[in-house]
């Protein structure tokens, strides 16, 4: 793999989850710009022994952990992936302000392209998570003798689901393209982005 391009974070609120059934999602939108996006898998480490030796094992994904960079994220984003709510309802002149609960992040779907340089032909991968909760980290400082560039990580848990009645479940959803056009227009479509 030789990945040389990374964009176009997608996020859309999980509507509807039914085994068997793709997940539906309300009207979602990208967030911020994307810098860095990792993943780690977990995986079981059952192993089975016979005649003294190792012959089977099960490392199957069990789950994921999905943590992402952005280069900021707006008001909307923060209400969407954290269940930030209203405090007050701001008149004419007044602030309006906000609350970070001890509610739990909603599940979304999420989704990015990346490109693979060695690839020819269809290099422009796109990838759907169809179910993560978020949470946000965040580091902060002030102002030294140069300027320094901290951004909001959000990390979240990714969740199995059933998206089909003939398969076992499933975390992500990958599609190859030709353009980084194709790979966008696919991933809007996930997340109900109209265009």
């Amino acid at each position: 793999m030789a990945q040389v391009t990374l964009k176009n974070l997608v996020v859309a609120p999980l509507a509807t989850e039914t085994d068997g059934s793709a997940p539906t999602y309300s009207a979602g939108r990208k967030v911020g710009h994307l810098m860095k996006a990792n993943v780690s898998w977990n995986r079981g480490d059952v192993k089975l022994y016979g005649d003294d030796k190792l012959v089977d094992k099960d490392n199957s994904i069990t789950s994921g952990t999905l943590s992402i960079d952005s280069t900021y994220l707006d008001r909307d984003d923060r209400k969407m992936l954290l269940d930030m709510t209203n405090y007050n309802t701001a008149g004419t002149g007044e602030t309006q302000e906000y609350c970070l609960g001890d509610e739990a992040s909603p599940y979304v779907g999420a989704g990015y392209v990346w490109k693979d340089n060695l690839i020819s032909g269809k290099p422009y991968i796109a990838y759907w998570y169809w179910k993560v909760q978020f949470g946000m980290n965040e580091d902060m400082e002030t102002k030294g003798e140069s300027t320094q560039y901290n951004v909001p990580t959000i990390e979240g848990e990714i969740f199995a689901v059933q998206p089909k009645a003939d398969l076992k479940n499933k975390f992500r959803l990958e599609a190859d393209f030709a353009t980084e056009t194709e790979a966008i227009a696919w991933l809007n479509v996930k997340a109900g982005i109209s265009t």
